[in-house]
């Protein structure tokens, strides 16, 4: 007797698809089978299903400490577990920022006492001493991040710093993520912006030029490879920096990237209708970039789909519709990103293979949990999303389980739904109703 078998499904396996069944015993996956599965306390059919790991969210902003009125540790894992997501990794922007072992310490108090489902967090590595980053590692820090332009004073690095926080990540093996723009370019783009008078929605667009990505993208790839560091570029969007992190893989270099459903099924045009909604930094590009994209991730260039859920407050981002630079960038979206996508695999723009591997086993092996998680493999977390991709979906922000109920992708529709997620073997959702309970979530260190 065992506790789960999810028995018929068409199964996501590293070997490819294969109907049949997943064993499920004390949250651990105990075998693969094709038939003869053991009894079991519960039984499920996922006939004419897909059945899936856990996706693996790594960018993802739960505000939590410090701003609980736009989303909280409960809010968003309740969303991301109605989104087929059961691990997050969350970014070191709250207040305090997650620069210091005091912080970090706080930040997975709060979290085990509120998440639905496994998380894990990415420390900061703006200008602070390099024993903070020692003392986070230590703590379980997955990696760490630094931004290249000023929005968070904390987190934003030098060339300098950014070198040798890249030399001390290198001893300890763990990543550098960067949100690769040039700040410089970017402020005085800002400042062109202002004296242009321009502030519509796409004046956001036009004055926050590719090239400051592409720049950055360069200086970051150039510096990691004196340092020897694992490189990860963070919300891809500029074709020019796709090209320079396929040239830094081809020369050997370990560099990898990240992009979003933001970046993938919007463009600059997108800003006319969908106004502050959309706003994101860096901001959304023209066609031409969106194909180069699309291209990257199904060919291996691009190595992570990530949500970069970001939420404000309807209030906030109002704001914009009179002048787009007093509305904050980032938005609802990591309850959305896995239906978008399973439209996608309908619509043939990607193979459900490969938004697996984008979405689950990369995160997995990038951040130091695999075996753990990631694949549907005997020995792993049961951590299982059941999907039904004739399931006919139409986003509505009311409907949507975080605090905020607005989404840039308002009245979008496709086909592809989760339907089931379990989280080590408990099931957390269930056909639009949340089954699972703050504090069940664990803190997830690299293994």
């Amino acid at each position: 007797m065992v506790d789960l078998v999810i028995k018929n499904g068409l199964m996501v396996l590293p070997s490819g698809l294969n109907q049949g069944s997943v064993i499920v015993d004390g949250g651990i996956i105990q075998g693969i089978v094709k038939s003869g599965e053991p009894r079991a306390d519960r039984v499920i059919d996922a006939s004419g299903k897909l059945v899936l790991p856990g996706m693996i969210d790594m960018h993802v902003h739960l505000r939590d400490p410090g701003y609980p009125e736009r989303e909280n540790f409960e809010s968003g894992t309740r969303a991301a577990a109605a989104g087929g997501v059961t691990t997050v990794i969350d970014m070191p922007n709250t207040v305090p920022a997650t620069v210091t072992e005091e912080a970090f310490k706080e930040k997975q108090k709060i979290a085990d006492g509120k998440s639905l489902i496994d998380f894990a967090f990415i420390g900061g590595a703006g200008e602070i001493p390099e024993e903070n980053i020692i003392k986070m590692a230590e703590l379980g820090a997955v990696g760490f991040k630094s931004f290249l332009i000023a929005r968070f004073k904390e987190l934003a690095a030098s060339d300098y710093t950014l070198l040798k926080h890249m030399e001390t990540l290198a001893e300890l093996d763990l990543p550098l993520l960067v949100h690769a723009e040039n700040g410089d370019i970017v402020d005085r783009c800002m400042e062109e912006a202002q004296r242009s008078g321009r502030t519509d929605p796409t004046a956001h667009c036009d004055f926050r030029s590719s090239i400051a990505e592409i720049e950055a993208s360069m200086r970051c790839v150039v510096l990691a490879e004196e340092a020897g560091a694992h490189l990860h570029l963070c919300h891809m969007t500029a074709a020019g920096a796709v090209d320079i992190l396929e040239w830094a893989q081809l020369r050997g270099q370990n560099v990898t990237g990240e992009t979003s459903t933001n970046y993938l099924l919007f463009t600059r045009e997108t800003m006319e209708e969908r106004g502050p909604y959309a706003k994101v930094d860096p901001p959304l590009r023209g066609k031409d970039d969106q194909l180069r994209l699309w291209e990257a991730l199904n060919n291996g260039i691009i190595d992570v789909l990530a949500s970069d859920h970001a939420p404000y407050t309807k209030e906030e981002k109002e704001k914009g519709w009179d002048n787009i630079f007093d509305a904050p960038s980032g938005g609802v979206v990591v309850e959305t990103t896995l239906p978008l996508m399973l439209d996608a695999v309908n619509k043939d723009r990607i193979s459900i293979e490969r938004l697996v591997e984008v979405f689950s086993s990369n995160p997995a092996h990038m951040n130091g949990f695999y075996p753990k998680k990631g694949d549907l493999t005997p020995g792993a977390d049961a951590d299982i999303v059941i999907v039904d991709m004739d399931r006919p979906f139409k986003i509505k922000g009311e409907e949507l389980h975080t605090i905020q109920k607005i989404t840039p992708y308002e009245g979008m529709s496709g086909k592809g739904m989760p339907i089931m997620t379990f989280v080590r073997g408990e099931l957390v959702y269930k056909e639009g109703e949340i089954i699972g309970k703050p504090g069940y979530g664990e803190f997830q260190r690299p293994v």
